[in-house]
């Protein structure tokens, strides 16, 4: 092989190696393997899809978010909106971002508004379960999904730190909300994060996620 086959071989490589590098940047796994990142794993957006969280505990999961599709737009509806962090602020001036506060247990958004919604530990907070996916089912488009991440009532329920102002579920109680509420083809997924205790050690504990379509 002379010296310009072998500059062309070369430059080949390269290039197959930027679309491997492409690819792996565009499909990049989550950079933590906690229970939010897990969640967004595992969800199929499509372009242009608008997505719905209830109670985001902060912003460090929607950089990842914006990668699974073009054009997603994120709302997140809380009880204290003002205390989450910004981030991403091309985003939110672009309103790609935004966030709206939860009053009395309503969403302030229309009918059929949202194709997806998704929440992480904040089932245990709900004075009425049930009330808050009738909820969520109104703002969601017909063929909307939501998807719920829990600690099931075994594995949480036992926890110092959760004695006070916590309620526990299992799994047949979330799959008869959802079915009271509307919402068909209810899945079930078992899964695990990985958490740190006070020591620093890390230790992996088991999750649901519940989903279910409009």
């Amino acid at each position: 092989m002379d010296r310009s086959q072998k500059i062309m071989y070369t430059m080949e490589e390269q290039a197959d190696l930027n679309i491997l590098t492409q690819e792996t940047k565009i499909n990049v796994l989550p950079p933590k393997s906690t229970i939010i990142f897990k969640l967004l794993e595992t969800l199929d957006l499509k372009t242009d899809t608008k997505t719905l969280e209830i109670g985001p505990g902060g912003t460090e999961h929607l950089p990842y978010l914006f990668q699974k599709a073009e054009n997603i737009v994120y709302f997140g509806a809380s009880n204290e909106p003002a205390l989450i962090k910004p981030v991403l602020n091309d985003k939110i001036e672009n309103k790609q971002i935004q966030f709206a506060k939860i009053t009395d247990e309503k969403l302030d958004f229309q009918d059929a508004f949202f194709d997806c919604c998704f929440t992480v530990n904040t089932i245990y907070f709900w004075p009425d379960p049930l009330t808050y996916l009738l909820e969520i089912y109104r703002v969601l488009k017909p063929g909307g999904k939501m998807h719920l991440a829990f600690v099931e009532k075994k594995f949480g329920g036992h926890l110092p730190w959760t004695q006070l102002d916590f309620s526990f579920y299992v799994v047949d109680d979330v799959k008869s909300f959802f079915k009271q509420a509307g919402f068909t083809q209810i899945g079930v997924k078992e899964m695990t994060e990985t958490v740190k205790d006070k020591e620093g050690k890390e230790t992996n504990r088991p999750f649901i996620v519940i989903s279910g379509e409009k």
